[in-house]
């Protein structure tokens, strides 16, 4: 069921019932509000992805069961009307904490100010035990037990058992996990979800979300209650959050959008995979179908700093290769430590990162091994998120990308090409402290560098028509890079020589290679061939080209 029209589209809020009375585009999520009451656990943790409508789905789970305002009318004619959990609508009283809008050194008081707010909303006349007056009257807001005093207090004002739902547990501790507060931040959510969902009486059910699945801080250890719902095995919620390949094509009709066009929306915004099902991101999707206009939405988080500190040489050699187009097979731990990325950064946890945070897709779960995490095959989701990648290469691997998107000028001219590239090269080659080769076996280990560093600068400039290819079988070898343009091929040919003054005999002797080894031989022989012989020592380089 879609509510609204799609030349209604409200961007600017997560609030169900401003969506509903104003008429705007809903897709029908409500089946999130049966699987949330009818699943037997007391308490939900939902981990996803940015930009898949948790907090929408959040809001609508609030007006169905609060019983502070009746918003019954809001459900007319979606899933949940006709749900056998009809009958628990406006029946409970209902407690939302957001927690990605704490302020980092005010956080105990916002929340502590929210817990006052509810207590004064259903306890006016009410007698309070003595541990909550004094937490009300002496503002203690250090006090971790504000869950369990609110719960306790409602339930014997009203007779009724609360429910509980916090949005982004995990922004405040991931916002701030190189700050000296995190520690504490970490020490009192411990804390507070411990004392305010488990063994406490006076909760009926309790739904928590957020992006990362936090484990190795001890942040659930306590909670013997808890049952996680994350993207890799959910078999609860896989459709609530996101849209389905179903719930897109009746948005396609909606809007009388031509094949064409929805084969581009599939590639810019599918891909994400939850348990192996592909998702599309809501907030992108909802966004072309308001302007008409594919670009990336997918907005800059503080995750891609943590990323940037985290990438090594063969990290950013894996993402090249996974921008290149190819399925890459890594461990991923499902649960880890936010310290331990930064203290002990290994790889499980690196790509753990990545999938979680929504920058990689899971294709495949493989066999597990026996360590704590799986191996599992990896790609980037759409072109989206690839010129996310991009982006945030040229960034952190170019310190001014704009010579590097125009690249490719001056292809008509192969002298000045070469002169262009070369300085561009010249500029950046501090990416990595090449180190001069002493042997063979050396030198074909720093022409890899080298190679890769050129993947990185290419994949990076995103203009191409397809991927740059490294390493294929052509004519009677295999070229370093093919790059298909527009206007023309470039192979490049890269070789390492000991000393400087080798460089322009190595760049020579690459282009000679191409020619002889008949690289290109296979290509559209009607198109224009760009020959680019390379040569790196250290970090100088000479370029000659053809």
């Amino acid at each position: 069921m879609i509510l609204g029209s799609t030349k209604r589209i409200d961007l600017s809020t997560s609030a169900f019932e401003r969506i509903v009375t104003d008429g705007s585009l809903y897709v029908d999520k409500t089946h999130m509000i049966e699987h949330f009451l009818r699943d037997s656990s007391a308490v939900h943790l939902v981990t996803r992805h940015r930009r898949l409508g948790k907090t929408l789905n959040m809001d609508t789970l609030r007006c169905f069961l609060t019983d502070s305002a009746d918003y019954r009318h809001l459900f007319k004619g979606l899933y949940i009307e006709s749900s056998p959990v009809w009958e628990k609508a406006n029946s409970a009283p209902v407690f939302y904490f957001d927690f990605k809008g704490l302020n980092p050194q005010r956080y105990k008081e916002e929340i502590y100010d929210t817990i006052c707010d509810y207590i004064d909303m259903y306890c006016e006349n009410a007698v309070l035990s003595r541990a909550t007056m004094r937490y009300l009257n002496e503002n203690q807001v250090d006090n971790p037990n504000g869950l369990l005093y609110l719960t306790e207090s409602v339930y014997k004002a009203t007779g009724k058992r609360s429910y509980i739902l916090i949005d982004e547990y995990d922004k405040l501790l991931m916002d701030n996990h190189k700050s000296d507060k995190y520690e504490e931040i970490r020490d009192f959510e411990t804390l507070f979800f411990s004392t305010g969902v488990k063994g406490n009486h006076y909760l009926e059910k309790a739904l928590i979300t957020g992006v990362m699945r936090i484990s190795k801080e001890s942040l659930f250890s306590g909670l013997n209650n808890i049952v996680d719902f994350d993207m890799f095995d959910d078999e609860l919620y896989t459709n609530d959050y996101g849209f389905t390949e179903q719930e897109v094509a009746e948005l396609c009709d909606m809007a009388e959008l031509d094949a064409p066009t929805r084969a581009t929306l599939k590639a810019w915004y599918n891909g994400i995979m939850i348990n192996g099902t592909p998702i599309y991101n809501t907030y992108s999707t909802v966004s072309f179908l308001n302007s008409g206009k594919f670009r990336c939405h997918w907005t800059r988080s503080g995750v891609m700093d943590t990323i940037a500190d985290l990438l090594n040489e063969e990290r950013m050699e894996t993402i090249t290769r996974l921008l290149a187009g190819e399925e890459v097979e890594m461990p991923v731990e499902r649960r880890f430590s936010v310290i331990g990325l930064l203290k002990n950064p290994q790889n499980s946890d690196f790509y753990s990162l990545l999938v979680q945070a929504g920058y990689l897709a899971v294709q495949k779960n493989l066999e597990s091994s026996e360590t704590a995490y799986d191996f599992m095959l990896l790609s980037v989701p759409n072109k989206e998120l690839t010129i996310a990648w991009q982006q945030f290469i040229l960034k952190h691997a170019f310190a001014e990308p704009t010579a590097v998107l125009n690249i490719f000028r001056n292809y008509k001219n192969p002298k000045k090409f070469a002169e262009d590239l070369e300085k561009i090269l010249d500029d950046r080659m501090s990416v990595y402290d090449f180190e001069k080769p002493r042997d063979r076996e050396k030198q074909k280990i720093l022409e890899r560098s080298y190679q890769q560093f050129m993947l990185i600068l290419l994949c990076a400039y995103g203009d191409s028509e397809k991927h740059p290819i490294s390493n294929r079988e052509s004519g009677d070898g295999r070229y370093d890079v093919l790059v298909e343009r527009r206007e023309a091929y470039y192979i490049f040919e890269l070789k390492s020589c000991e000393k400087a003054e080798q460089l322009e005999t190595a760049a020579q002797k690459a282009l000679e290679q191409i020619n002889l080894k008949r690289y290109g031989a296979d290509l559209d022989s009607e198109k224009l061939l760009i020959k680019i012989g390379m040569a790196f020592c250290g970090k100088q380089c000479r370029v000659v080209c053809e």
